[in-house]
């Protein structure tokens, strides 16, 4: 996928839980914090562009638990984030 053409989020609420939104209006990811971990939720099919890098952690639909006592992935999450904005762009994939 290309660089996404627009890329100012904004903040909202979701289920209870932080979201971004895109622009015109469309969920990007959601973030939700538990008592052992935190999620990170984008599409399925955002999710499942990083399979392989996955393996070994716990996922969900579109989720990925993310464990308070392990360092946090801050490339590969950047790298979901950019590709669920590119696919909702490019390809309109909305939220699920």
């Amino acid at each position: 996928m290309t660089e996404p053409v627009e890329s100012e989020a904004t903040e909202a609420i979701d289920g209870g839980s932080p979201a971004f939104v895109h622009p015109r209006g469309t969920i990007l990811l959601v973030i939700s914090a538990h008592r052992a971990h935190a999620n990170f939720t984008v599409t399925p099919s955002a999710k499942e562009a990083f399979a392989a890098e996955l393996e070994g952690l716990e996922t969900g639909k579109g989720s990925v638990k993310l464990p308070y006592d392990a360092p946090v992935l801050e490339d590969l999450l950047r790298r979901m984030a950019r590709h669920r904005l590119a696919e909702f762009e490019q390809d309109g994939v909305n939220w699920m």
